[in-house]
């Protein structure tokens, strides 16, 4: 069963506001730069991967917040009232 664009904004936005998931990704994200500041200065490749994993972790984040903006769209316009002519 495929959810919806509300469901899938609803349990988007539950995610991103949930105190367990904002400070997993805080951890996570600590961790990578505590790593990349521990790399030698002739580990491009390791700075790399580091780089990539945290673009992945932007990346998560921001697919989530579009499911919500998504969400507060279709809901916004499922309240305007249709104008007058």
């Amino acid at each position: 069963m495929e959810l919806t664009t509300e469901q899938k904004g609803q349990k988007a936005q539950g995610i991103l506001n949930d105190p367990v998931f904002i400070e997993m990704i805080n951890d996570v994200r600590s961790q990578i730069i505590a790593q990349w500041h521990l790399t030698k200065l002739n580990d491009s490749e390791g700075r790399e991967s580091l780089y990539m994993q945290s673009r992945g972790l932007d990346e998560a984040i921001r697919g989530l917040n579009s499911l919500a903006d998504d969400w507060a769209i279709a809901k916004k316009r499922k309240t305007k009232k249709p104008r007058r002519r």
